[in-house]
């Protein structure tokens, strides 16, 4: 069902003539009856109109409540009658039928744990205890998730007997509310967590800690804690207390560099420490805009070590260099330690590019499993001889290398020789031979091998069943060879082969005829190709042989049945066409077409009558020098038949053809076939490997730039002030946005201009300071970008070039704009739609973590500082105040404890009223905050009574120091709306620990006794607390 609002009631209409007689009376006249039925009908159309009035209000609010998303309900208590609207089984995942109107099905999906709690805040409402229900629980929704729900109501009816009797309410989803409350308290947990870390790694380094400004100064000073401290020299205001003049130049240079790039500034420095030299490392960061903290840690034994490890090295260097075997020394986990200069000579790589690599990378992939074993016998203290395996070299290539080695401990000491010149000709051989055996088995074509050292020939059994016979039928030898081959043949072919080898013809290919076992002619086309040794002599000769019989068969009988051809040549899917030699002397200049069957001229853009006795360079005069008439040229003068893709372009035409060409007679015969297609599926498989290696490389690249924006969000997280966090971000965005410049801009909190805070790049664009209404994407809260040429679009605090493109990203978080993120580019392709995407995910990122910063540090400042005054608040004063008094007890030191009330306080207020005491409490705050030193603690105790803590400061330092501030106070004069208001005097309480307590409580006992026993004397003075039992 589909609810309506609840009904509105009216009042009820009264008819005019139910009440006509009730409202005369028979003495009445007709003219009264009269006036009296229409002022009747009068009242009853105002009630019909007041009516609809109602209706239209009850419509109206139905609709703006729905507007807002918010479920609505509607019970009667007595009937237990109920209505649910359909936003609020919405909110649950639901259509409107699928829940009914039961106040079960409202308690059937709450919560188990948060029932109860529900029950008791409604039983109260009704009660009357509190003016509105209202209660946070958990609502299951369809999908079985549980949703956090914000269910407010209120009575609106009673009945006669003043029970309620009628109920609405809303329920509003509040579940990102309450993700974002665990989320703000798990970060609270995580940030006091990270504070004890750091806290616990300053105490365990054995490093020197100082804070330095710009010309030396020292401002603060922390020695290692691990007992250490006695190798540095004592410093405690300037670095001209322990550096030489020219160190101290030094290090005043390399800190100007540190804060003046805002990089880490590293290096090693020798000086004279307790009448001996030492080495130290030293490291500079910046930490402000005029201050940087030195890390300083003693390498001294370091520096020793590895001057006596420098000459064991340079000695072994010394015997390993006169060596022409390859000496190694490496150790039983796989490790090159040492290596001799054979290695670079014999590997090609560098010594240092060996050294502390594991050799087992540099073994040949199938030589991996023995060379473990080998490695294990070695564990194990075992000699090994005469292991034989193969490396890597630097240009890709292996060398064979054999080794003998011996074992002592976890070292191995090796001495090893290349002997790939031995083996090479083998594995040559070897793999030779194995190729071979694979082609063989997967060829249709005959193969023959001749090893012309050793004489032996090996023929196939293709190449024998070409001939008829089994492989068994025929020996391999160059006597069979000669027996099944024709007598002219034969000659021709060892003509050829003497050529070949000698380097007069640069290829190897002929047809020959062979005997069959039946008795016929067997026509082979045979390629040989020869393979030479180191030297350069042919030691073997590797031939394919083409059974091409059928194919001189069809030109034999082309020449003598005509007939038969033309009905071949006109059912034929190719083309196939015959050419006659036009010679002049020897040369040949042109061809006549002879033959030219229908599909070849329709490729040619023919018909075969208009080809037929035509010259080939007549029709296609451009074709001279190209590859189809030079096909046909070496097809005639070698006799060789040729297969070879030809691209033709003629006129309108262009396609790819697949020729065939055999000599026939003074000509040849041609048969080519239309692959164009087969072209284009080609093209447009490699434009698909393109497109997809593109596609990769695009992931490649988002993958890198999501893993380098994890680091940024996790190393900004890290960060403890929004400051530290400003000098981070250049460092970290940079790399994302490499063709780029870039700012980022914080609007401050008077919202009346946006103030630089980092940048990137070569060139700054923009102005470092500008009023927020200067830049469209902060007027407008939206991204703004401008291409090139754009330039009337630029936000006014732009300066980029008219070329360039610019992109301003507000900041925003929490519904708050924090500020911009601005890039620029000098052109629209350095700048592509993926950057742009990638550009706002980092505003984003960046935007919520700056508001994270804000909230935590606000919550810091609000968690230990009394708003009004800025002192520290009483928790914190307890807090430290024993902290305090347990350092004074280790390091036995004072404390003194000041408490200060200020005179006839109550008058100010009132007299002048509270806006002007709180005037006060805050002028004396201010002096107290700029009277204190670094490590004294001010902190406001309640009311107008104030409290100080002074670590170290002896009674009658303190003491001193009260009257000092009472002087002060009694100084002041405040201002309010014109109206001097003074003089102000305080009384002042001095108490010291540990002659007035050794706790907390009893040293503000005292000091407060000592406080009131000022105000009882006349106020206005400081009375120092009478002396107790310190362990009071």
């Amino acid at each position: 069902m589909t609810g309506e609002i609840v009904s509105v009631d009216s009042p009820s209409l009264i008819s005019p003539s139910s009440t006509l007689e009730a409202m005369v009376s028979p003495g009445d006249t007709v003219a009264t009856l009269k006036a009296q039925v229409m002022a009747l009908n009068r009242a009853n159309q105002s009630l019909r109109e007041q009516l609809v009035a109602e209706q239209a209000t009850a419509r109206r609010w139905q609709m703006a409540l729905e507007s807002t998303g918010d479920g609505l309900w509607d019970w009667n208590p007595i009937t237990n009658e109920v209505f649910f609207s359909a936003q609020w089984k919405t909110m649950l995942g639901y259509d409107d039928h699928e829940i009914s109107n039961r106040l079960e099905e409202w308690d059937s999906r709450v919560h188990p744990y948060d029932k109860a709690q529900c029950y008791a805040d409604l039983e109260a409402h009704l009660r009357g205890d509190t003016p509105l229900y209202q209660n946070e629980h958990r609502m299951r929704c369809k999908n079985g998730s549980y949703k956090w729900i914000l269910d407010r109501g209120q009575v609106i009816e009673w009945n006669a007997a003043g029970q309620p009797q009628r109920l609405i309410g809303t329920h509003t989803d509040i579940s990102d509310r309450k993700r974002e409350e665990t989320q703000r308290q798990q970060m609270e947990i995580i940030l006091r967590q990270s504070e004890a870390t750091n806290q616990a790694i300053l105490s365990a380094i054995p490093d020197l800690l100082l804070r330095v400004g710009r010309d030396g100064t020292c401002f603060m000073v922390l020695p290692p804690k691990d007992g250490t401290t006695g190798i540095f020299l004592p410093i405690q205001r300037h670095l001209s207390e322990v550096l030489p003049l020219d160190l101290l130049h030094y290090h005043l240079q390399r800190i100007d560099q540190a804060l003046s790039s805002g990089q880490l500034q590293a290096w090693e420095q020798k000086l004279p420490k307790h009448g001996k030299t030492c080495y130290e490392e030293v490291r500079l960061v910046p930490c402000s805009d005029e201050e940087c903290l030195v890390i300083v840690r003693d390498i001294t034994e370091r520096k020793q070590t590895e001057l006596a490890l420098q000459i064991k090295i340079d000695e072994l260097d010394r015997f390993f260099s006169v060596s022409l075997d390859l000496l190694c020394i490496a150790d039983t986990d796989g490790y090159f330690r040492r290596l001799n200069c054979a290695w670079e000579r014999t590997l090609g790589y560098a010594i240092e590019d060996l050294e502390g690599k594991r050799f087992m990378d540099y073994v040949h992939p199938d030589d991996l499993e023995a060379t473990a074993a080998t490695l294990a016998t070695l564990a194990e203290q075992q000699e090994i001889l005469n292991f034989v395996n193969r490396y890597r070299c630097w240009d890709g290539s292996y060398r064979w290398i054999e080794w003998r080695s011996v074992p002592v401990g976890q070292v191995i000491y090796a001495a090893a020789r290349d002997i790939t010149h031995r083996l090479q000709a083998e594995l040559d051989l070897k793999s030779t031979k194995e190729q071979l055996e694979l082609v063989l088995q997967a060829s249709s074509e005959g193969f023959s091998d001749w090893n012309l050292l050793t004489h032996e020939i090996y023929f196939s059994p293709r190449w024998k069943s070409i001939l008829g016979y089994q492989d068994h039928e025929l020996e391999n030898s160059l006597a069979m060879w000669e027996t099944v081959m024709f007598e002219e043949d034969r000659v021709a072919s060892k003509q050829l082969t003497q050529d070949y080898n000698a380097g007069r013809t640069d290829h190897f290919s002929l047809v020959q005829r062979y005997h069959h076992k039946n008795g016929s002619t067997v026509h082979m086309l045979t390629r040989i190709l020869h393979v030479m040794d180191d030297e350069g002599r042919v030691v073997r000769m590797v031939g394919s042989h083409l059974d091409v019989t059928p194919t001189v068969e069809m030109q034999a009988a082309l020449q003598t049945s005509e007939m038969q051809l033309s009905g071949v040549l006109n059912s034929s899917l190719d083309g196939i066409m015959a050419f006659q030699s036009v010679r002049q002397g020897d040369l040949v200049i042109d061809f006549t077409w002879l033959l030219c069957n229908p599909t070849a001229a329709d490729l040619l853009g023919h018909t075969p009558s208009q080809l037929l006795g035509k010259r080939l360079l007549d029709l296609h005069p451009h074709r001279h020098v190209d590859t189809l008439f030079s096909l046909c040229q070496q097809v005639v003068s070698t006799g060789q038949p040729v297969q070879q893709s030809v691209h033709y372009r003629h006129q309108d035409r262009d396609f790819w053809l697949e020729v065939i060409a055999v000599k026939l007679g003074d000509g040849l015969a041609v048969t080519c076939r239309d692959i164009t297609a087969l072209k284009q599926s080609e093209l447009a498989l490699q434009q698909s490997n393109q497109k997809l290696q593109d596609n990769v490389a695009s992931l490649q690249q988002r993958q890198e730039e999501m893993l380098h924006l994890g680091e940024m969000n996790e190393f900004i997280q890290s960060c403890l002030t929004v400051q530290e966090a400003y000098q981070a971000m250049a460092t970290l965005v940079a790399p994302l946005f490499p063709h780029c410049g870039g700012s980022i801009f914080i609007i401050n909190p008077s919202r009346n201009y946006a103030e630089m805070v980092t940048t990137w790049g070569h060139d700054h664009t923009s102005m470092t300071e500008f009023h927020p209404q200067d830049c469209w994407a902060l007027r407008r809260g939206r991204s703004h970008q401008v291409d090139p040429g754009q330039t009337g679009l630029r936000c006014r605090h732009s300066n980029a070039p008219a070329t360039a493109i610019t992109l301003c990203l507000p900041m925003q978080a929490q519904g708050e704009t924090l500020g911009l993120f601005y890039l620029w580019a000098a052109g629209a392709d350095q700048f592509p739609a993926a950057k742009q995407q990638l550009a706002r995910t980092v505003a984003e990122q960046l935007s919520l973590a700056i508001a994270n910063l804000n909230l935590r540090e606000t919550l810091q400042h609000q968690s230990i500082r009394d708003p009004l005054t800025g002192l520290f608040n009483r928790r914190y004063l307890e807090e430290s105040l024993q902290q305090e008094i347990q350092r004074a007890q280790r390091h036995n030191h004072p404390i003194g404890i000041i408490m200060l009330d200020i005179d006839y306080f109550k008058a100010v207020n009132d007299t002048y009223g509270h806006d002007a005491g709180d005037l006060a409490l805050q002028a004396v705050g201010k002096i107290l905050r700029e009277r204190v030193r670094g490590s004294d603690i001010a902190c406001r105790y309640g009311g107008e009574e104030m409290t100080l803590i002074l670590p170290e400061s002896a009674l009658t330092v303190t003491e001193q120091r009260a009257e000092a501030i009472r002087l002060e106070i009694e100084r002041l004069r405040v201002d309010y709306q014109g109206i001097l208001i003074n003089p102000f005097t305080a009384s002042l309480g001095v108490a010291c620990f540990p002659h007035h307590g050794s706790t907390a409580s009893t040293l503000i006992k005292a000091a407060d006794d000592a406080l009131y026993q000022a105000k009882a004397v006349g106020r206005n003075r400081v009375v120092v607390a009478p002396g107790c039992d310190p362990m009071a």
